[in-house]
């Protein structure tokens, strides 16, 4: 059996502590409704009977949500959002339930017991005020659809109290005020589910990952000196987790050095992004055949040295001469950390204005079979002409010598 992580716990404990609230509150307010004979407050009583129907729906979707099987490999996710759209629904039952019971309700009854009845909605009014407003905290913190929609809905029972609340108080001083102040409401409540409906119906449909997380992740991904551009990058959410589909293009490595790039993307992408559950990388190298030619540069295109570079400018030369100039890299102006870099992302060249001058740093681009190509040229523009001239006349001199 798969253990439960802590954030499963903590969904289930929320969930189990609003079906307690719930359930206390439904049977508080029919016992009460039926001693004073308040027809809001029976009204009052089924509303907090539909939450408690849509709690346990919410206890069973978390408590589902994240199982998985051989005929789920995927998990249940989604259930978090099948049960946020129901809940929605019986938020919209509960505007219709306000509004039918303030504007649509036949005579008037004697009330007795007023007083009781306004302590019994003060207490369901701070219950549900404080337990909403933690659970709301919570299902940001856990990321959880099914607790905010839960949590939403309880707040929905705090305000439709508050109408009960000012029902009562109109009718223990005489005037018969909460009809009006109910229509108000029952829009706000008729809001929230709309909210929640068309959410928990978006993730069902697959769609995207907000615009800005999207970003934030491709961010993360041009962070690593290997990555050179993002061919495609998918994502959408399922319940409180989050699944990537991303196609790389990467500079030429070993298929061991590649996977261990790969997995270093993933791993910081997990991290830095809250409940990812799958990130799936396809990667293409960005070049078959060629030279791999590394400039360092400054802010301006200027040729420096190992010690004084910003940027790293990865250029490809094909075999036939084309040339590609690839996203530049930056770097910290720091001789072993830009020898390092250099050393591993299969570099042939790197021009620069003089060698590097630590033994360690040449002897490292050494066993990488990297050549320092030590030029006075003084931009990058004209450095590049420097090597693709001098690349054009060893292509000439070879093609001469095998005809020969």
């Amino acid at each position: 059996m798969t253990e439960k992580s802590s954030d499963q716990i903590l969904k289930e404990r929320w969930a189990l502590g609003s079906l307690i609230l719930n359930t206390t509150l439904t049977i508080l307010k029919f016992v009460v409704a039926l001693i004073t004979g308040s027809l809001a407050l029976m009204a009052e009583a089924v509303h907090s009977f539909s939450d408690l129907i849509a709690s346990v729906i919410s206890l069973i979707s978390v408590k589902l949500a994240a199982r998985k099987s051989s005929e789920f490999p995927y998990g249940l996710y989604k259930l978090e959002n099948m049960a946020s759209v129901l809940i929605s629904f019986f938020l919209f039952f509960a505007a219709y339930e306000i509004l039918k019971e303030a504007f649509f309700s036949e005579g008037e009854r004697e009330i007795k017991h007023t007083e009781l009845a306004i302590a019994v909605m003060f207490v369901a009014m701070v219950s549900t005020f404080i337990y909403s407003r933690l659970e709301l905290k919570a299902a940001k913190k856990l990321n959880s659809p099914a607790l905010l929609a839960d949590a939403q809905h309880i707040w929905a029972d705090f305000l439709s109290s508050l109408i009960v609340m000012v029902g009562l108080i109109g009718t223990y001083f005489g005037y018969n005020l909460d009809k009006y102040a109910a229509g108000i409401v029952a829009l706000f409540i008729f809001h929230s589910g709309w909210e929640i409906f068309t959410s928990g119906l978006k993730v069902l449909l697959d769609v995207s990952l907000d615009r800005e997380e999207m970003e934030k992740i491709k961010r993360i991904i041009y962070s690593h000196p290997a990555v050179v551009d993002i061919k495609r990058i998918r994502g959408r959410a399922a319940g409180s987790f989050k699944f990537l589909d991303i196609e790389l293009l990467l500079h030429n490595f070993s298929l061991r050095e590649t996977h261990r790039i790969v997995d270093e993307i993933e791993r910081k992408i997990k991290e830095e992004i809250p409940n990812v559950d799958t990130v799936f990388i396809h990667y293409e190298p960005v070049r078959q055949e060629g030279w791999r030619i590394a400039f360092l540069v400054d802010d301006e295109d200027n040729i420096r040295d190992f010690k004084t570079a910003t940027k790293i400018v990865i250029v490809d030369l094909s075999k036939d001469g084309k040339v590609q100039i690839n996203k530049p890299l930056e770097v910290e102006p720091d001789e072993r950390e830009i020898g390092e870099i250099l050393s591993k992302i299969n570099i042939d060249i790197v021009v620069s204005s003089h060698h590097p001058e630590e033994f360690g740093v040449r002897w490292k681009l050494a066993k990488a079979g990297v050549m320092v190509w030590e030029t006075d040229r003084k931009k990058f523009s004209e450095a590049l002409e420097e090597v693709i001239k001098s690349y054009e006349s060893f292509a000439k001199k070879q093609e001469g010598e095998k005809d020969g």
